[in-house]
């Protein structure tokens, strides 16, 4: 792994030269390579600053390198995306989604059983789907932030990013992991007057003598109080419309907007 104390001297002191008053530079824990040649990427935190140095010490133009910075980003944005937000996201418990599969079979029994409606029964089916989707979501997260995780491990391993290579797969473990997320919201917000359904069914025929409808819905109450609705999360149900626009729009690195702004914080010099 590449750090400060084990840079090429001629390396170092020309990243020193572009260090600011107040910073504290950092270098990425591996070079960058691109079309078979070697970079060292530089950071100098708390600005916004960055640097391109090339392995024979030149710190070329940013046209020459422009591409090279935009794939260096967004790995490292990747990597920092999946290293904080997706390991919270991979620690979640499914626990409770296990259970909320077995309570809704057991209601699928009891509506069998009494022969509930089958405009109920249809309602029922599309609550069950929740659970299912979030769990099956949750296992694509899990191995999404875990071959990430392989890969950030490997690069720094062997100390090099073969960005042509490297970039897409780490991407690719990102895309699956917001997309999943976003799955398992929507699926919410998709089932929401379905499983309002199912509650007021269940409601309306509960009784001491229904005592198993009873505790069912005493049960699934929690669940529902718990899950996202559009009427009752207005604001989050937006935000996840307007997140559905972007995380499914296949947008090329070479017109990415908020990768492209970066390269203003470049501080290898322009022609």
């Amino acid at each position: 792994m590449i750090k400060l104390s084990n840079l090429p001297m001629h390396i170092l002191e020309m990243a020193k030269r572009y260090e600011k008053k107040g910073e504290n530079m950092e270098v990425f824990p591996a070079k960058m390579v691109m079309d078979g040649k070697s970079y060292y990427y530089f950071c100098y935190p708390p600005s916004w600053g960055q640097l391109i140095v090339r392995e024979d010490g030149v710190v070329p133009p940013v046209e020459e390198i422009k591409k090279v910075f935009i794939y260096s980003n967004g790995f490292n944005a990747s990597v920092d995306a999946l290293g904080t937000g997706g390991e919270s996201l991979r620690k979640r418990s499914m626990k409770k989604y296990t259970q909320l599969q077995t309570l809704l079979k057991k209601v699928e029994q009891l509506f069998q059983d009494i022969e509930a409606p089958d405009d109920v029964q249809e309602s029922l089916a599309s609550f069950q789907k929740a659970p299912d989707v979030i769990i099956k979501h949750q296992e694509v997260i899990e191995r999404s932030v875990n071959s990430a995780r392989k890969l950030t491990v490997d690069t720094r391993k062997r100390g090099v990013v073969t960005l042509e290579e490297d970039y897409p797969k780490m991407r690719g473990y990102q895309v699956e992991m917001v997309r999943s997320a976003y799955w398992q919201n929507m699926i919410q917000f998709r089932t929401a007057a379905d499983r309002e359904k199912v509650m007021e069914y269940l409601a309306s025929i509960r009784s001491l003598s229904n005592w198993k409808a009873w505790w069912l819905y005493l049960q699934l109450k929690t669940y529902q109080k718990n899950m996202y609705t559009q009427a009752k999360n207005p604001k989050e149900y937006q935000e996840f419309q307007e997140l559905g626009e972007e995380i499914f729009e296949d947008i090329p690195l070479g017109e990415n907007k908020e990768l492209l702004e970066e390269v203003q914080y470049l501080r290898n010099p322009r022609r």
